[in-house]
């Protein structure tokens, strides 16, 4: 563990500032993919207003055209290929470094030490305090009564939005030890043989495996929770007492480590938001949402909850936390931890508790005692004066099923003896005979950004008399689709290259199985659907070669097949890469 001095040394904050740069970079080439088939100017990016705050960070950093390109050695961290974000950083780095060297005087340099200076000084300064955060409304899929439903995200300056995430830093590495390994989310990264390892929702599903294994003669009931909107109900004054007693306990273990200016900032991160005050009197203002072009926009809330389980009144009440900023994530485990501790109390070895940031699953061979640590959990996030959904009870396998987001305990079994056959946890749906798929709302999520890109190239095109040619669109949008969502794969390096970044990365423990192939190729289908209509329609509204902008002769035809699919990439290739592994072996 390190002193707080030590994570804000110059070379962790110009990290930071690299990383919000390289990620800048990437959300651009997305409008930089739609600017080149369009000729409208409602799509140029560069005549695009652009934020104050990343106005100031593009200010510290030397144009695109001037960052330095990475060979071949720089592209491997370890042996292993980087990202696309992370190659990015490693560009900034690199760039930075041959300008201190052979350009000094540059003037993205002294404004980018002027920074990193104020930065520091800003921590030390005892009189500084996190300035409240603008809040963005973004769209959920969610409508009810014809309303837009959104959820608040917080969106801070670049000084604030640093500081945080250093000091966020600094308290996750301090505070991780005291918390449980059923804790899965928002930990440490800590170096295991030599490697950089953190805990992740990959790991619960391991879990959830190994335990089905070790009782597979027993009978394993099961039950689920889930918070109604956690981040918006969290009490201040419960994340002090708790975080109170994690800095008594540093001051008792490892004094030298603890800083009174990071517990400060902590102190100063809580004030300068609370849901009641700082977002819910917004859901009477429209032309608020109206400015994102939302229409009859609200935030959500649980204030009948609230108020029925809670509080009197919620006038002086500071609840919520920011969406959005970093620490809110180390508060929920903060917080939490008091409810992983009851459940540890039971020194029950036979039962499973893993809990992922506000959602909470229990196993164990013995309904009663799965009955009575659930009861346990929900009288604990009372304690809290957190509200958890309903615990509704759970008869039988259909759709009502996997509508409720709180279960009390059920039999996970075999379907024929109308037992639950599937459970849903992270992401995932895991069978009682082992089968893992992916859950139905994430293939659903998935589904709604594939039109959401053909969607949006269409708008861009219509009615567009100086479009790019036909076949550098049909690139263009073939590119993106397949980026986001098998990566950066190629001809050349489909079988081997790797997945960054993209959706199928975040369900790497998927395996073979009948179920899960339906699935890939379900989104397989659609996306060629999807593209199908697109070229369909862009052919019915046919330019002259006179008028195309970026147009090329001799296009080669695009080949969109199985190297490029989910099915290959998601189910196929890590089939193919285990037996070449076993093999080798």
């Amino acid at each position: 563990m390190k002193t707080l001095d030590e994570y804000i040394d110059d070379k962790n904050i110009v990290f930071y500032l690299c990383r919000i740069r390289a990620k800048i970079a990437k959300s651009r080439n997305k409008d930089h993919l739609i600017h080149l088939i369009s000729s409208d100017s409602f799509y140029n990016y560069h005549k695009k207003p652009i934020s104050a705050n990343e106005k100031e960070i593009c200010s510290l950093f030397p144009s695109r055209k001037k960052w330095k390109k990475l060979g071949e050695k720089n592209r491997y961290k370890k042996g292993k290929k980087l990202n696309s974000l992370e190659k990015n950083v490693r560009s900034l780095q690199i760039t930075i470094k041959w300008y201190r060297v052979n350009e000094p005087e540059a003037e993205f340099l002294k404004r980018l030490d002027s920074f990193v200076l104020s930065i520091q000084e800003s921590i030390a300064d005892s009189n500084y305090c996190i300035s409240k955060p603008e809040t963005y409304p973004k769209k959920k899929d969610k409508v009810e009564r014809e309303q837009t439903i959104c959820r608040p995200i917080s969106i801070f300056n670049l000084r604030d939005r640093i500081i945080i995430c250093l000091v966020n830093k600094y308290f996750t590495d301090l505070f991780d030890g005291f918390f449980f390994k059923n804790s899965m989310a928002f930990r440490a990264v800590k170096k295991v043989d030599g490697t950089s390892k953190s805990i992740t929702h990959h790991d619960a599903i391991k879990a959830i495996l190994e335990y089905k294994d070790e009782n597979k003669e027993k009978n394993l009931w099961v039950s689920e929770c889930d918070m109604k909107k956690f981040y918006d109900t969290v009490n201040h004054s419960v994340i002090k007492l708790f975080f109170k007693r994690f800095i008594k306990q540093i001051k008792t273990t490892n004094s030298e480590l603890y800083n009174q200016d990071a517990e400060r900032i902590f102190y100063s991160y809580l004030n300068c938001y609370s849901f009641n005050k700082s977002v819910y009197p917004l859901n009477r203002d429209q032309e608020y949402f109206s400015k994102f072009n939302i229409k009859n926009g609200v935030f959500e809330w649980v204030e009948k909850d609230l108020l029925e389980y809670h509080y009197k009144k919620l006038n002086n009440a500071k609840i919520g936390v920011p969406q959005g900023g970093a620490l809110s994530g180390l508060i929920a485990n903060i917080v939490l931890h008091y409810s992983d501790t009851i459940i540890s109390k039971r020194q029950d070895t036979n039962i499973l508790y893993l809990r992922y940031c506000d959602d909470m699953i229990i196993m164990h061979p013995s309904k009663k005692i799965c009955e009575e640590a659930t009861n346990d959990y929900k009288t604990s996030l009372l304690k809290l004066k957190l509200v958890p959904h309903d615990f509704k009870a759970v008869d039988t396998y259909d759709k009502a099923f996997w509508s409720n987001k709180s279960k009390k305990p059920y039999k996970w079994g075999d379907h024929d003896k109308l037992e639950i056959p599937w459970i849903g946890f992270v992401g995932y749906e895991i069978n009682f005979n082992g089968d893992i798929r992916i859950r139905r709302s994430s293939i659903k999520k998935e589904m709604s950004k594939q039109f959401e890109v053909i969607d949006l190239a269409w708008n861009a095109i219509k009615g567009d008399k100086k479009r790019a040619a036909d076949k550098y669109i049909e690139e263009s949008i073939i590119h993106r689709l397949i980026g986001m969502s098998v990566g950066r794969v190629s001809m050349w390096n489909y079988t081997n290259g790797i997945n960054d970044l993209c959706w199928i990365n975040g369900f790497s423990e998927l395996y073979p199985n009948p179920t899960v192939a339906i699935q890939l190729k379900k989104l397989d289908r659609n996306r060629n659907k999807y593209f199908k209509q697109f070229k369909r329609k862009l052919k019915e509204t046919k330019m002259n070669e006179s008028d195309q902008v970026n147009a090329k002769s001799n296009r080669q035809i695009i080949y969109i097949g199985k190297p490029f699919s989910y099915y290959y990439q998601a189910y196929e290739k890590p089939k193919q890469l285990d037996s070449k592994a076993k093999l080798t072996s």
